[in-house]
């Protein structure tokens, strides 16, 4: 009997040991290995973004895993429960698989360029879709850019709804946003502010676009983000930063009727995970002129350009360093009329000629790393400079020989550099509900100038921000934030902004946004002490600081019936910019030129708002819109001067299949604009409305190998538009005119390239 109960224990225990490991071996995990390669060249690729979500937990993002694929594009998890896997690599498309069993998998992931167009990143939190931005990203992409025929910033940005074009004839071309000009608009290349303003512009020729993908243009202001000078908006020029071939070759000519001579070199080297990114190249314009009674002299003024610019990139999906160099230098001629003059031996005709130099510097490094769980850190240092020369010369126009005027007030050096450090660190929460942004800004500014108080000078701005994008339900997103600053000039306040961002199936999307503005006076503002017999320029240390407060909504509606796409929109805005500054002329009490000096306006606001339509279909889109703004300028509450202004916009493009040709035609009507002066009161004077028209053709052959655009700019024939009650430092010849436009020209271009 206890035999028979020692075997019965025996097997007992053998049957329960049976039932454990059976237990053990149903709930242990089997492996699963994940293979990714690319589909174009079957090379494995590391660092490829997977989310395995398992079926049965509703796609909640706390319980889905992420991991990388290693240096061999492969991945290994445990494999418990049938799971969704989500495959994504910036540049790549997406790729969704749901995994049934531990069996191993490949997937191959096709390189889209043209995802990339609607990628964005001036305000983000990472690089994300247009769409999705809470605040409207404007993108004229390379399509627009080629289309256009633009070779520099001015061009590219000519028939834009929002924006309106000034023309100096000495500080070259400048803009405004719904009104907002000068200082108050920051223009940067991939983040790295453009410094060198001259009477608050910058020229926007001196951009040229040899190396750039696109640009981003963001109305109202990111003071938030990027501090002083972004309070009536951002323009971002965005570099190369990918392309599919792995050696990309490009030579381009450009020639247009006005004497405009181009020529450039565009390269893109892919090797593994490196890119390099070559350009450089050479613009000539001998100048143009609507006066033909004055000898030599030329109203836009003959420039030639040089610039190089180089950008190598290491990128991995979690890991992207890049450094990028850029020069630039260009020459400009400023000649007199021949005049009568005595050179110590005998009468001759002589010409008074002042010469521009102007070097544009830039250096920039930057690095990105995406930890686990869509962690992700973004550093970045940049260097941007300013060097101008001015030197006035005497020059025979019988011998043809040159000399330097002897008289050290008439030249002029002006230097800037500016040093930028950013860093930005972002995390997600709440099952990506709740996403967070902490990042620190270093703005350091040097100048030093003959033409400035103490002929030195320097101003630093530190910074700490946050935001916080809320998702309140499905398809409804708000961000606050808010940024600390410190000023070694001004105190700051607080500056506060508030987004919001409504989408319903993809078809309407609205958007509400508030921001602060605040600019603190530049250098120039500041310090400015020009005396000569002409001109009596000063500074004012007593200025505030502009502070402004934008309202922004748009809406737009999407359908998609069948082939064709239809867009509708609309947009308003409301921007005040209180203690606005600007000249105001004081008298002289004797011979002297009366001096200008910079002031503070009381008050200064804009309202407006856009209608615009879209029309897709098949080979053929149409883009039709209308603004109008409202401009008010107060000094008093009795003194007030108000102004309505109408612009309206018309493209199209439409491509010719069996001739393989595609045909664009751009038009814009530019609605009068005033233009503000103080004296001793306030005064008002304007700018007359003008039509422009553009339009060209373009084709490609042998494999798209060579391209070919010829087309018409300005076929209006505008040159100078008539303006009155104009008072300021500009370079106008004609006072009851400025200049707009340099006429009627015939351009063509021509692109040679070699992709593999």
């Amino acid at each position: 009997m206890r035999i028979f109960n020692g075997i019965a224990g025996l097997y007992l225990i053998w049957i329960s040991g049976t039932l454990l490991y059976t237990v053990a071996a149903a709930g242990q995990a089997n492996e699963v290995l994940i293979s990714v390669t690319r589909a174009d060249t079957k090379q494995p690729m590391p660092d490829v973004i997977i989310h395995a979500t398992p079926v049965g937990s509703n796609v909640k993002v706390k319980q889905a895993s992420v991991g990388f694929t290693d240096a061999e594009g492969k991945y290994r998890f445990a494999f418990i429960e049938p799971v969704v896997l989500h495959l994504s690599y910036l540049g790549f498309s997406s790729l969704t698989d749901t995994l049934y069993n531990a069996a191993a998998r490949v997937y191959q992931m096709k390189p889209v360029a043209k995802d990339m167009a609607d990628l964005v990143i001036t305000g983000q939190y990472a690089p994300g879709s247009a769409k999705n931005s809470l605040y409207e990203v404007k993108v004229i992409n390379q399509d627009v850019l080629k289309a256009k025929g633009a070779n520099n910033l001015r061009e590219a940005l000519q028939n834009e709804l929002h924006i309106d074009l000034g023309q100096d004839q000495v500080f070259g071309s400048s803009l405004s946003i719904n009104g907002i000009s000068g200082e108050g608009i920051k223009i940067m290349v991939d983040g790295v502010p453009i410094v060198g303003r001259s009477d608050g512009k910058i020229d926007l020729s001196q951009i040229n676009l040899s190396n750039i993908d696109r640009i981003e243009v963001v109305e109202g202001p990111l003071s938030v983000m990027y501090g002083a000078d972004a309070l009536g908006g951002v323009i971002n020029i965005i570099t190369k930063t990918y392309q599919q071939e792995k050696i990309n070759l490009n030579f381009k000519t450009y020639y247009e009727s006005v004497g405009q001579y181009n020529a450039e070199m565009y390269s893109g080297f892919t090797f593994g995970k490196n890119q390099i990114y070559l350009s450089g190249g050479r613009y000539f314009f001998d100048g143009f002129s609507t006066v033909d009674t004055l000898l030599r002299f030329q109203e836009w003024k003959p420039r030639e350009q040089y610039f190089a610019d180089a950008k190598y990139i290491h990128s991995r999906n979690r890991f992207r360093y890049s450094v990028l160099g850029s020069f630039f230098r260009e020459i400009m001629w400023n000649r007199s009329a021949p005049r009568v003059a005595y050179d110590g031996n005998d009468w001759i005709y002589a010409g008074d000629d002042t010469r521009y130099l102007t070097y544009r510097p830039r250096v920039s490094t930057s690095l990105m790393y995406r930890f686990k769980d869509n962690y992700q850190m973004d550093l970045l240092l940049g260097y941007s400079g300013f060097m101008r020369y001015n030197n006035q010369y005497i020059k025979n126009l019988v011998k043809g020989t040159m000399k330097l005027v002897n008289a050290p007030d008439v030249h002029d050096t002006t230097f800037y550099h500016h040093v930028l450090f950013r860093g930005t660190y972002s995390m997600p929460a709440w099952n990506n509900r709740l996403q967070f942004l902490f990042g620190t800004e270093v703005n350091q500014e040097f100048t030093r100038q003959n033409r400035i108080a103490g002929k030195q000078r320097q101003a630093g701005d530190y910074a700490a921000y946050g935001s916080m994008r809320i998702n309140i339900t499905k398809g409804l997103d708000i961000q606050p934030a808010v940024r600390f600053s410190y000023n070694t000039l001004f105190n700051t306040p607080l500056i506060p902004s508030l987004h919001l961002r409504y989408a319903h199936k993809n078809l309407i999307t609205c958007r509400a946004s508030y921001g602060r503005g605040y600019r603190a006076p530049s250098l120039k503002e500041l310090f400015l002490l020009f005396f000569d017999s002409n001109h009596s320029l000063k500074g004012n240390e007593q200025l505030l600081p502009e502070d402004g407060h934008t309202v922004n909504s748009s809406f737009d509606y999407t359908p998609q019936i069948q082939k064709i796409r239809l867009r509708v929109g609309a947009s308003g805005f409301y921007n005040f910019i209180r203690n606005k500054i600007d000249w105001r002329i004081v008298p002289s009490p004797g011979p002297e030129p009366d001096t200008f000096q910079y002031f503070n306006i009381k008050n200064y606001s804009t309202t407006g708002g856009d209608v615009h339509v879209g029309y897709d279909f098949s080979d053929w889109s149409v883009q039709l819109s209308g603004m109008l703004t409202h401009y008010r300028l107060m000094q008093s509450k009795t003194d007030i001067t108000r102004m309505n202004s109408i612009d309206i916009t018309a493209s199209t493009t439409y491509k010719i299949p069996k001739a393989q040709v595609q045909l664009f035609l751009y038009y814009k009507y530019n609605g009068a604009k005033p233009v503000f002066s103080i004296n001793n009161s306030l005064q008002s004077g304007r700018r007359d409305a003008f039509h422009s028209l553009d339009a060209s053709l373009s084709r490609a052959f042998w494999k798209n190998r060579i391209q070919v655009q010829a087309g018409v700019r300005n076929i209006l024939n505008v040159t100078n538009v008539g303006a009155s009650g104009i008072a300021g430092v500009g370079h106008n010849f004609n006072p009851n005119a400025v200049n707009m436009l340099w006429g009627r020209t015939v351009f063509a271009s021509l692109v040679i390239g070699y992709a593999k």
